[in-house]
């Protein structure tokens, strides 16, 4: 037997042997509460704290043992069945701190964080004194679905869209003003979208979006202002790749070409035919070849001049 034997209050305590003697082996137990009882592998103990021994004769062999029972408080713990909706996860605290703990998740802590539909079971053991409690945990499904915390897009992307897959009965609000369950973006930045349902109430969840330069990306300015101080006085797009083939083209409002180049180094300067171009919105073409590919990639856009 142990030197220590660890009960909690109030249960019912019992000492066992858990050796195999011979069939015709007698037992003897002795303690201050219990006096002596013969001939049974386990007894039921009395006190809080009392040293028990036994001795149990097994043909010519005699066996001495002994144990201290000490009873221990019994943790207090109420784990609540908890329905919530999808979204946030929930703390299962068992509070109890300073003792042993043991989730059926294999963590150890005295607070764990569920997101899942379960049961979640906790083991304490305050020293000899093990309880345990179990917890049925129900996520509903949230108002909207699919939300990803960032998204990011290629600049050259026509079609920048983010969205969510809405219950049913859910109202939507994103942060454009729009109660679609999809927006196009327009650029970086934080949207959040507010969603209301009957089973959830309202819900805020946000979505960052970040636009980068992919493989051959060309890189567009939307503006430029040719009034020569040395800032931003041409228009040019900026190139991450080496190509065979190369082609811009600028139209005025009429659809009149104001520049044209086939070299990757061109720039506009706002003129044509060396007078300067009025403010206002110009259309581009880009064409170009990759080297080592036979696709031809354009790219349509807007360019403002300002003066």
């Amino acid at each position: 037997m142990p030197d220590t034997t660890g009960f909690c209050i109030g249960d019912s305590a019992i000492i066992e042997l858990k050796q195999t003697f011979e069939k015709n082996a007698s037992t003897e137990w002795r303690a201050k509460s219990i006096g002596i009882i013969y001939n049974t592998k386990k007894i039921k103990v009395k006190n809080q704290l009392e040293k028990y021994y036994v001795k149990v004769v097994s043909g010519k062999t005699t066996y001495l043992d002994s144990t201290v029972v000490k009873m221990y408080a019994k943790p207090k713990l109420l784990l609540r069945d908890t329905t919530l909706c999808k979204g946030k996860p929930l703390i299962l605290d068992a509070r109890n701190p300073g003792l042993l703990f043991f989730w059926s998740t294999g963590e150890l802590t005295q607070k764990i964080k569920v997101e899942n539909t379960g049961n979640y079971w906790v083991k304490i053991t305050n020293l000899g004194c093990t309880v345990i409690d179990t917890a049925r945990v129900k996520f509903l499904p949230g108002a909207v679905s699919g939300i990803s915390n960032d998204i990011t897009f290629c600049l050259s992307e026509e079609n920048k869209v983010i969205g969510v897959k809405p219950s049913a009965g859910t109202k939507i609000l994103w942060n454009t003003g729009s109660t679609s369950p999809s927006i196009t973006v327009s650029g970086e930045g934080t949207y959040w979208i507010r969603s209301e349902s009957k089973n959830c109430g309202q819900q805020t969840d946000s979505i960052k979006v970040k636009l980068k330069a992919c493989n051959c990306e060309i890189l567009i300015p939307n503006s430029f202002t040719p009034n020569e101080d040395n800032h931003n006085d041409y228009f040019y797009p900026v190139l991450q790749c080496e190509y065979t083939y190369f082609k811009m083209t600028i139209q005025d409002r009429w659809e009149n070409t104001v520049y044209t180049t086939n070299s990757t180094n061109g720039k506009w300067d706002g003129r044509f035919k060396g007078n300067l171009c009025p403010e206002d919105i110009y259309t581009f073409v880009i064409e170009s070849v990759e080297k080592g590919s036979e696709k031809k990639n354009s790219r349509l856009g807007k360019i403002s001049l300002f003066r």
